[in-house]
């Protein structure tokens, strides 16, 4: 099979980018999207971009912004791997298209440099687009047949096989002649082409890793071979794509092609993975680039192209590892727009998002105006280049190691390595010593007593407010706890407490020091779960809107929240992002990547972060008993083989860092799903239901008698892991060599309370958002703010808590872009917008805090840690990013992501 394919590499005068509003800050941030310094930002998947001239403009706009944003990407010879997709109505297909362009010209000694599912499929669609009318397909056999002559034509050992058999009749005649051929054509042909089907069969079927054609099929692995599958899409789509082009099952019959085909693609290009020992992921050092033109609605290859964005867009969200960046250019249809859900917004806040793993689209309008001057140019990218293919240095270094290991074996006293089977954080399960009591708790009083402080401080900012600015921000927190059991299983308390203790501070420093703005804090409650969280930021807006009649320290500058991530505060964070008010919002402890917004800013790390630590650490670390604990003897841990990933799936929280857990661990893993209630589940493909306590202690103790080095990694909330842990304690049948969990900082609020104290098979591991009490590498104000609160909390329970340090340092945050933003009576929103845009920098109580300039990512390195639960309080196992300043320039090795 041949495909034309279209050079784009025109020794011609540079073109330019048209100069519209933000277009410097994008043509930097697009190089270092394509280019980036630090290879770990490949992982990254950005969302799909469109790019919109005038609706009234002449075509030569959309292609001058496609030759500007192309010859960044290689003036004479392509410098990264990337395609112009010109639609044309002679070319339905445009994955066809984007795989051969791919495959042209690739960048020298470079990585992804093959792409063999593409040139699979593509010989598959393109026999069932030359299907005769009523035909069904070869069968089977035969189209495996004519897959694999094609595949011998591109040369290989498999061509070199089949052109050694020479023709397909023996150049002798008689029985002689017949049997030479049957044997020679046998070694040349027949069983080089079995060979060839079992293992596209075992790789794209049966393989629980890379099997993606059985996902995407929904084909089981004992169910049909490969050829057998891809025989029955042609069964199906064949008289479809016979059927008149305007016909919509003949469209239906292309969509569904061109899914199968842009699947293979995307797949080809997320190998290898981005890393830094192999050769061939060394090599990994720029990101494919499709630039897509769209023809107006109704043009020839219209159609075609809008069939591929919306195919790159249902496949988006499934991509593992490394995801090509997308550029359309022109003028998108109503109904694509629509279906994509694009959020419109401009160069610069597209700029930031190219960094980010948004799996919203986004389409930034063109003005008119910059098209009729000298735009800019964009420099083209710098890769870095190897003298040396991949495979040449594979062997070196095999030959280098070989030489190494003789060595050894030739000086046996100098290597005797021993390895260190001691458990992380001590050999001894949560209880240790002893139970413990659970501290006695007064919710209604702490809580109570926690808004009234915040009342306290109101009063002292509205004194302030006779002679100077103060301003108002608004906290978006939990309704009061009614019983004990909400105060476990909720953080606001410790959060209210930091909040009062910031503004404590900013009072008391507004006496002295002019330029400090004192801000009230307006506490709004919501529901459980925070279900009413957008008819409370639309009842926000609605008021912001209104706030001209009212007083000058009742005006809003900001808001802060939210404690939890989910769909409504996702949505509400979107609400106030894209609303007229522009409210600028910092997060507290919501971690989700999902927690997506224009004027949001989270301030803990995004769950994407924390799964990559999470999974490195169980997969390198002694975290899993591998003798049975005892009194007298010591026992000894392994790193984790297996993991029981538990999750909610209808908890965006939950379903986003179990997701990003599954995709960075090595291992095996086994998905369940765990609801209480009478909910409906949705169960995805390869995973399990569990309903109740018992069902769920039942399926973790089959995991575990199938392979004892399994981890559990429990991303659901924590009252759901307070019902696990009973029913473990009671109907457990694989407590005898104890259970390694390790959660999110969603436990936090029940482990440090003791809860979990009287279960002596339990060995607790969760994450944290700053070091505990005591650890010596905790910088002087973590110390100090220590300090602070337990002299003012003494009997808290939550005294290692993050919860308090973070809500502190995420209102000192504002609070700093809010003093900027001061202009002698004046305190403008935006102003404070343009603050938080252009980076805000402090040492704080949760340790070094630094947000990039332009960027709506948490602070560079955010501290994350890892704590283990002893009986005598949490132990820092794993501390990554700047839980210090300095640490902000250490290279902190695994399981610290770079």
């Amino acid at each position: 099979m041949t495909i034309e394919v279209r050079s784009a590499n025109n020794p011609i005068e540079p073109p330019s980018f048209p100069d519209d509003a933000g277009a410097d800050y994008f043509i930097r941030e697009y190089r270092t999207a394509v280019n980036p310094a630090r290879r770990d930002l490949l992982e990254n998947k950005p969302p799909l971009l469109i790019l919109s001239p005038p609706a009234d403009g002449p075509d030569a706009r959309t292609r001058r912004v496609l030759e500007a944003l192309r010859w960044a990407l290689g003036p004479e010879h392509k410098r990264v791997p990337h395609v112009v997709l010109h639609a044309e109505e002679d070319v339905p297909l445009l994955s066809m298209q984007a795989g051969a362009g791919l495959g042209f010209d690739v960048p020298r000694n470079s990585a992804p440099d093959r792409f063999p599912h593409f040139w699979l499929m593509a010989d598959v669609v393109a026999h069932i687009q030359e299907s005769r009318p009523g035909s069904s397909g070869l069968g089977a056999r035969k189209l495996r047949d004519h897959v694999y002559r094609q595949r011998a034509e591109r040369g290989g050992l498999p061509g070199f096989l089949w052109h050694l058999g020479g023709t397909d009749t023996a150049p002798i005649g008689g029985v002689r002649g017949f049997f030479v051929g049957l044997v020679w054509h046998s070694l040349t042909r027949t069983l080089p082409r079995w060979a060839w089907a079992h293992r596209q069969n075992r790789r794209l079927i049966r393989s629980k890793r890379s099997g993606w054609l059985g996902r995407h099929l929904n084909a089981t692995a004992g169910g049909a071979p490969v050829f057998e599958l891809l025989d029955q899409v042609g069964a199906r789509q064949s008289p479809r794509l016979n059927l008149e082009p305007g016909h919509p099952r003949h469209k239906e019959g292309l969509a569904a092609l061109e899914l199968l085909l842009l699947r293979a693609l995307l797949e080809d290009l997320h190998k290898p993975a981005v890393g830094r020992f192999l050769p061939k992921r060394r090599r990994r050092v720029s990101r494919p680039v499709f630039l897509v033109e769209i023809p107006p609605e109704g043009a020839p290859g219209a159609d075609a192209a809008e069939r591929f964005l919306r195919s790159f867009h249902t496949l988006q969200s499934g991509l593992d590892g490394p995801g090509p960046l997308v550029i359309a250019v022109g003028r998108p249809s109503a109904a694509l727009q629509t279906d994509l859900g694009v959020e419109r917004t401009n160069l610069r806040r597209a700029s930031t998002l190219l960094h980010s793993s948004n799996p919203r689209p986004v389409m930034v309008p063109l003005e008119d105006e910059p098209f009729g001057r000298l735009g800019l140019q964009i420099p083209p990218v710098q890769p870095r280049k190897f003298r040396m293919g991949w495979r040449a240095v594979t062997v070196l270094e095999l030959a280098v190691l070989a030489a190494a290991l003789a060595a050894g074996t030739a000086a046996p006293t100098l290597w005797k390595p021993t390895k260190d089977r001691s458990c992380v954080g001590g050999d001894r399960p949560v209880a240790g010593a002893g139970q413990s009591k659970l501290p006695e708790f007064k919710p209604k009083e702490w809580y109570a007593q926690a808004l009234e402080r915040i009342k306290q401080q109101n009063r002292k900012a509205e004194e302030y407010a006779k002679d100077r600015a103060v301003r108002t921000v608004v906290l978006f927190e939990s309704s009061p706890p009614t019983d004990a059991q909400d105060t476990i299983f909720d953080g606001s308390i410790p959060e209210l407490r930091g909040i009062a203790m910031w503004q404590e501070w900013l009072n008391k420093d507004a006496a002295s020091n002019l330029s400090r703005v004192p801000l009230r804090v307006d506490v709004r409650q919501a529901t459980t779960g925070f279900t009413n969280a957008s008819a409370l930021a639309r009842a926000l807006i609605k008021e912001v809107r209104q706030e001209e009649q009212g007083a000058d320290d009742k005006k809003i500058v900001g808001v802060l929240g939210y404690g939890q991530s989910t769909t409504e505060t996702r949505d509400a964070v979107r609400l106030l992002g894209n609303a007229d008010i522009r409210m600028p919002t910092v997060g507290t402890t919501a971690t989700a990547d999902e927690m997506q917004g224009e004027t949001y800013w989270p301030f803990t790390p995004v769950n994407s972060r924390e799964a990559k630590i999470a999974a490195d650490f169980v997969a390198h670390s002694n975290i899993v008993e591998s003798t049975a604990q005892t009194t007298s003897k010591s026992a000894t841990c392994v790193p984790a083989e297996q993991a029981v990933i538990v999750q909610n799936p209808g908890d965006l929280y939950s379903r986003s860092l179990a997701d990003r857990f599954r995709r960075s661990f090595k291992g095996d893993e086994t998905v369940i799903n765990f609801t209480q209630g009478p909910q409906h589940i949705e169960t995805p493909a390869d995973t399990q239901k569990a309903t109740s306590p018992d069902r769920l202690a039942g399926q973790v103790c089959q995991a575990l008698k199938g392979n004892p080095r399994t981890v559990v990694y429990w991303t659901s909330r924590a009252r759901d892991f307070t019902a696990f842990v009973n029913a473990m304690d009671v109907n457990g049948t694989c407590n005898e060599n104890g259970l390694t969990v390790l959660g999110g900082n969603e436990l936090t609020n029940v482990a440090l309370t003791g809860e979990y104290d009287d279960n002596s098979w339990l060995r607790l591991y969760y994450s944290a958002h700053r070091l505990p009490e005591g650890d010596h590498r905790a910088s002087v104000q973590t110390k100090q703010f220590i300090g602070h609160y337990n002299a003012e909390y003494p009997k808290d329970p939550w005294r290692h808590d993050g919860h308090s340090a973070v809500s502190y340092d995420a209102f000192h945050t504002l609070s700093m872009a809010v003093d900027s933003a001061h202009s002698g009576a004046s305190v403008d929103r935006d102003a404070v917008l343009t603050a938080l845009r252009n980076g805000v920098h402090f040492d704080g109580a949760t340790g070094g805090v630094k947000f990039s300039e332009d960027s709506n990512e948490p602070p560079l390195k955010k501290a994350l840690v890892i704590l283990r639960q002893l009986a005598d309080g949490p132990r820092a196992v794993v501390a990554c990013g700047a839980y210090n300043p300095s640490a902000l320039k250490e290279e902190q090795g695994p399981p610290c992501p770079p």
